[in-house]
């Protein structure tokens, strides 16, 4: 093949080619290659004998490419030369493609432009082309200097000249590294050792103006040492550009649509490529999108769409499964586990949800945990329980003593892990869950025991967590499963577009009309949900009264009274008695849905809570290969933290802040922060941030990442189908969506009101009534509702009323909590932050998981809204306010200084131009409060908003008092856990002198 069809095929400019590419042959490739001062010469000054036999195969002909040095605007000596006939190399053998000046620093390849290219990319970026610019004197006459003269032009970066002439092609401005290491250097000494910081070569130095974008486009490959090197290169790269005050984004596609951006091209299209380039990810966000891969070598490599037993070395200690959903990981630990009981062995199976581990524990022959008390010989054996009772204190007991040799089964270990860092119901005893999980770990893996791991999102996360828990140097046994389906096998999957799911439920409605028998995954239950199973559940039996509808969720799975509980042990042999099946989270995960011919669909509606592969698990519940229909969400608003997708900037964030409210505490003279270990497990920590960072990502582009996930899976995405309506009854005609969703909307509120209005009618519980019922797994809706009613006494202390119910299920009682201690309860705010840290530092023994303890606490808050002048505001509600008032400017100012800490502090987003007016209104909601406009007013010939605060009228006055009461008798009390707490552990010592409270500064250095 000739050099300019090789460059055609690539989807290179003809002219382009001519350019920037010669044929060479016979001695001409070693002139070009050989002119390194530093190469060793003859006394005539010719490169010695050794050299020119190194080149001698380039003597047979190939191509020569070089650009424009962008340092001197001159040609650039410095380029490639594609041999037809390669050498090899010393050590590997393999061909070497591309061969280099040697002796010479490498450079870029920045290729002559012609006008026609020129002109599209200044068209590209709203910049007009002139004869003007053109400078007839410079070898690309001046197109590398223009692009260095506009910031406002981004830069694409790519390995290989060829890549970088087809995107100049394609109208970007590109160059092209010869290597993806070859952006930046290192200094080293004679020995090798790094002896300074790495910088950016010259040439990028030159391009990297301050406020310019860059592009990072390397190549997608699949093998997994090659991913880890890459990702380091874009890491660094990155990371280098940011410090010149270049903004970064990174490119990515799937490896199956093209190695290099020139293959992508050529495969998907320019259309394709101007896609992806509008869906670029800032290079935290891709940092935090990575974190996903596995890149970890497999000892044992499979592609089959069902797992089959393997045999586990002896000396194999971690055992890493991953497979796709509905690959029979399941199965695989099933006979796993057979073994391991037939060889007298004990097994532990952990996991993060009850019906879950319960499913997973009557597979395997092993009792779940609740049955191990009720039958302690049946303990011999091993059981099954949830990480939340990974503690001493649980009622299972757990001691990990006991697990000496064991075998550990963790299956969708990343949703396992994730739980018991993250979850609201292990905070209270994250600590010791933690402890107990390290000693296990240490104890299992220290010891003849294994511990098996599986998940269809496996990640170097978990692998590096568990291996870092157990401190031992060890190298994971790692199963790979590849199987992907073939389009023959691929779900037809049809996504919704639009910001509301409207017209995916009009959709769904008509789809059970024609007959359709759909599985419905929602991610919500609650009947205050407008999309939740509840509501759903009871307005399609209004429409389809004669219809088997059932819904499962974590209500409905544990109340003896409806048709779903106990249904998670055999799924397959319920479902088929139902036309209709809505599903919340609860069954997410470790199910296998194994009915054919019975279910016409699965639907699926994401409102952003739970995170993308989350989702993806519900969709493959149902095994069958029917199709998906889905509404997603376009932004999560579940983010962890600060929402940052950045790790350092995370846990940097959350110590500052974890300084912070010990700085607070400090004055109230609590004995416990002289021994406080806040260094507690940094591997679970760090483990943690990698974790939110990956979920906040996936938040930022919720939509976009759940598609990706169904398309890597070789899925095929759709627009909406045009479902063909049959006719219908006057009496149950919706023609119009919004008929349809307002129908929905009344079902949702006379429910709820229904629901608020028995909860506050129920009877009251005593105390230990209340215990008692607390701990049954086992619970009907009437228990349920009493013990709202029991928690809804003891927050708000005020007789419990439906307009309580619905306020509290708005988030009202945190709004409450700070708006009381910002103002009535101020006096009291360091003996409540002190009595919750106490319980705190008492539950972990001394040792307290960063982010638990930072969202305890209140004083960085109040203190917060202090500084603002939000107390201010609220004692003069009369007064208007306009964004030109002297202390307004002055209240955004420091909140804009300051951003970045508010959004950890209260988790409030300001923007650099925020109005005034704007950040007060986010500040008062976090009250509940709010504000409104009350007209305008002529300032300096300009017309100008008013507003005023609005005040609530919700009837929070009297639980202030309350609160009040409980706070005079013993400071910090209002806590609706005191006196429990009180009674078990501590004797609060009496002060009748409130603590004077302090002014925080938000200087947290």
């Amino acid at each position: 093949m000739n050099h300019q069809q090789e460059w055609l095929n690539s989807r290179v400019d003809a002219q382009l080619i001519a350019l920037n590419v010669t044929a060479l042959a016979g001695t001409s490739p070693s002139e070009y290659l050989l002119y390194s001062e530093a190469l060793p010469r003859r006394n005539d000054g010719r490169v010695n004998n050794t050299i020119l036999k190194r080149y001698e195969h380039t003597e047979q002909g190939g191509w020569w490419c070089s650009g424009v040095d962008v340092m001197t605007g001159n040609e650039d000596l410095w380029g490639c030369f594609k041999p037809d006939q390669p050498r090899l190399s010393y050590n590997a053998h393999k061909p070497i493609k591309y061969e280099h000046p040697p002796q010479v620093p490498t450079g870029i390849f920045a290729l002559k432009v012609p006008l026609h290219l020129w002109e599209q990319v200044g068209q590209r970026h709203q910049i007009n082309f002139t004869s003007e610019i053109i400078d007839e004197t410079q070898p690309d006459r001046g197109f590398w200097s223009w692009v260095i003269a506009h910031p406002t032009i981004p830069l694409c970066i790519t390995e290989g000249a060829k890549k970088a002439g087809a995107l100049l092609t394609a109208g970007y401005a590109a160059i092209a590294l010869p290597g993806i290491n070859n952006g930046y250097r290192t200094p080293k000494d004679e020995a090798g050792n790094r002896i300074g910081k790495s910088h950016l070569i010259p040439q990028l130095q030159k391009l990297a103006t301050p406020g310019r974008t860059i592009y990072i486009i390397f190549d997608q490959d699949s093998k997994p040492n090659t991913i880890k090197a890459v990702n380091a290169a874009i890491k660094k790269l990155g990371y280098l550009f940011t410090q010149t005050g270049c903004h970064v984004k990174v490119i990515t596609w799937a490896s199956d649509q093209g190695k290099g951006i020139d293959d992508f091209i050529i495969n998907q299209g320019q259309k394709a490529f101007d896609e992806l380039y509008q869906k670029a990810l800032p290079l935290e966000t891709w940092k935090a999108r990575e974190l996903t891969q596995l890149t970890y070598p497999a000892n044992l490599e499979v592609n089959c769409p069902y797992l089959q037993p393997f045999p586990i070395p002896n000396t194999a200690k971690l055992i890493g499964i991953k497979s796709a959903i509905g690959t029979g990981k399941t199965q695989v630990l099933e006979t796993i586990v057979n073994q391991a009981i037939a060889q007298k062995q004990k097994v532990l199976v952990i996991g993060h949800r009850i019906k879950l581990v319960e499913q997973l524990c009557q597979r395997f022959g092993l009792p779940y945990i609740t049955e191990v008390r009720e039958n302690s010989l049946s303990k011999e054996l091993g059981y099954g329980l949830c990480i939340d009772s990974l503690h001493e204190n649980s009622q299972a007991n757990f001691n990990p003593d006991d697990w000496q040799d064991a075998l550990v089964i963790i299956d969708e270990v990343e949703q396992v892990i994730w739980h018991g860092l993250n979850s609201e119901t292990c905070n209270h005893h994250r600590v010791p869950i933690l402890k107990s999980l390290k000693t296990l770990i240490q104890n299992v893996l220290g010891s003849q025991g294994k511990l098996v791991i599986a998940d269809a999102d496996l990640s170097d996360i978990s692998l590096d967590y568990l291996m870092t828990l157990s401190g031992i140097n060890l190298q994971p046994f790692i199963v790979k499963n590849h199987w992907k389906p073939k389009p023959t096998e691929a779900w037809e999957a049809y996504n919704y577009p639009e910001t509301t799911p409207k017209r995916f439920l009009k959709d769904l409605v008509e789809h059970i009309r024609q007959g359709g028998k759909p599985f419905v995954c929602l991610s919500a239950q609650k009947l205050s949900s407008k999309w939740g199973t509840q509501t759903l559940e009871s307005y399609l039996q209004k429409q389809f009264p004669t219809a088997k509808i059932l819904r499962i969720d974590s209500e409905s799975l544990t109340d003896p009274n409806h048709g779903a509980y106990q249904c998670i042990t055999n799924l397959n042999d319920v479902l088929v008695n139902y036309d209709i099946v809505l599903t919340s989270p609860s069954i997410e995960t470790g199910v296998s849905i194994d009915l054919k011919g019975h279910f016409t669909s699965v639907w699926c509606l994401a409102q952003g809570v739970q995170t993308p592969s989350s989702i993806c698990q519900s969709l493959g519940r149902i095994r069958e290969n029917i199709p998906r229909y889905l509404w997603l969400a376009s932004y999560g608003f579940n983010k962890v933290g600060n929402g940052s997708t950045s790790i350092p900037n995370l846990l940097t964030s959350g110590h500052r802040l974890t300084q912070l409210n010990i700085r607070l505490l400090q004055q109230s003279d609590l004995e416990y922060l002289d021994d406080l270990d806040t260094g507690f497990q940094a591997e679970s920590l760090l483990c943690w941030a990698k974790m939110s960072v990956r979920v906040n990502a996936q938040m930022i582009n919720y939509r976009d990442s759940i598609l990706s996930i169904i398309q890597s899976s070789n899925h095929q995405i759709n627009p909406p189908p045009k479902i063909k309506k049959l006719p219908q009854k006057q009496d149950n005609k919706y023609d119009s969506v919004n008929e349809l969703t307002e129908t929905i909307e009344q079902v949702q509120e006379q429910n709820y009101k229904a629901e608020c209005e028995a909860i506050a009618k129920t009877k009251e519980l005593s105390d230990q009534q209340y215990q008692t019922l607390k701990k049954r797994l086992v619970k009907t809706n009437k228990e349920r509702r009493a013990l709202k009613k029991y928690d809804l006494q003891r927050r708000y202390c005020i007789p419990v009323t439906p307009q309580l119910v619905a306020l509290d299920d708005d988030g009202w009682y945190q709004k409450l909590r700070i708006h009381y201690f910002l103002t009535m309860g101020r006096n009291y705010l360091a003996d409540r932050d002190t009595i919750v840290a106490r319980k705190l530092i008492e539950q972990g023994q001394g040792g307290v998981f960063l982010p638990d303890f930072n969202g305890c606490q209140l004083g960085a808050i109040i203190g917060t809204m202090e500084v603002l002048g939000i107390p201010t505001l609220l004692r003069d509600i009369q007064r208007r306010l306009i964004n030109r008032d002297p202390d307004l400017i002055k209240l955004a100012e420091i909140a804009i200084n300051n951003r970045s800490d508010i959004k950890t502090i209260m988790g409030i987003g300001i923007a650099k131009n925020a109005s005034p007016i704007t950040i007060i209104r986010r500040l008062l909601d976090k009250i509940g409060y709010g504000l409104t406009g009350i007209g305008t007013q002529k300032i300096e010939q300009k017309r100008v908003r008013v507003y005023q605060v609005v005040t609530p009228n919700d009837g929070r006055e009297e639980v202030f008092q309350q609160w009040l009461l409980r706070d005079q008798k013993s400071p910090g009390s209002s806590e609706p856990w005191f006196e429990e707490y009180l009674n078990l552990k501590v004797k609060i010592k009496d002060s009748e002198t409130p603590v004077n409270h302090i002014q925080l500064s938000l200087d947290f250095s």
